[in-house]
């Protein structure tokens, strides 16, 4: 599982019932469509691969990118650099965020600045956004920012609270590892008109892994990836770590 051979298979299936379709040409009268979007949480670098993995496969998708994420630096200069090339394969940039519990005013402006300081150190325009981990409240809420879109909107999302016999638009995610509210091979394309999957780049990978391998193996990347940072930043790191 988790495998690009995976994710081909799963692009393949969904190509055959519906069309894969950017955020900005969903609209309230469009019948059919898919909308794709990753939320990087550990590794860019694994963004980076994925982004490749579909430019192959001829589609476009939005990778969403964390500010102030405790595992890589959004705004380091390789980080960047990563961004304008994922950005360059046709795929959108969004910002990822976890606000805290503030007013609807208050959260406006709160992800307004921090797709203010994306845009300055990215040089492009950022013009949608997705919560990272989303409150109750932020989802009922549907926040909408003129100019800006929502990954998260009514547009593109179904919230609900119990038994809900007919979605408006699908939610697939592989969060923590597992697709916990359905695998997309396993979809009814019958009942299912229109679809978000959203999946995390850090789970994906050439090989594939269950989650405990899967983290060994991103473990190994950051640590190598530390190594030779720390490396280039100091004369007198003993070489032999780098082993």
């Amino acid at each position: 599982m988790f495998s690009y051979n995976e994710y081909k298979n799963i692009i393949q299936l969904i190509e055959q019932h519906l069309p894969i379709i950017d955020f900005a040409d969903v609209t309230t009268t469009e019948r059919k469509f898919c909308v794709i979007r990753h939320d990087i949480e550990f590794s860019i670098d694994r963004a980076a691969r994925l982004a490749e993995v579909e430019h192959q496969l001829g589609i476009s998708t939005t990778y969403t990118v964390q500010l102030r994420n405790n595992t890589y630096n959004a705004l380091s200069e390789k980080n960047i650099k990563l961004i304008h090339y994922i950005k360059s394969l046709g795929h959108c940039i969004a910002l990822h965020q976890n606000p805290p519990y503030m007013s609807e005013k208050d959260l406006k402006q709160y992800v307004l600045k921090d797709i203010e300081t994306l845009e300055h150190y990215y040089g492009f325009e950022v013009d949608r956004y997705a919560f990272h981990r989303p409150k109750q409240e932020q989802l009922a809420m549907y926040l909408d920012i003129p100019g800006k879109i929502n990954c998260y909107g009514k547009e593109y999302f179904h919230y609900f609270k119990g038994d809900v016999p007919e979605l408006n638009v699908t939610y697939l995610a592989d969060s923590n590892h597992q697709w916990k509210y359905g695998h997309p091979i396993e979809l009814d394309f019958n009942t299912v008109s229109k679809l978000q999957l959203n999946t995390h780049p850090f789970s994906w990978t050439e090989h594939g892994y269950e989650n405990y391998g899967n983290f060994l193996s991103l473990i190994e990347e950051r640590k190598k990836e530390m190594l030779v940072d720390m490396e280039s930043e100091n004369k007198a790191f003993p070489k032999e770590l780098l082993l």
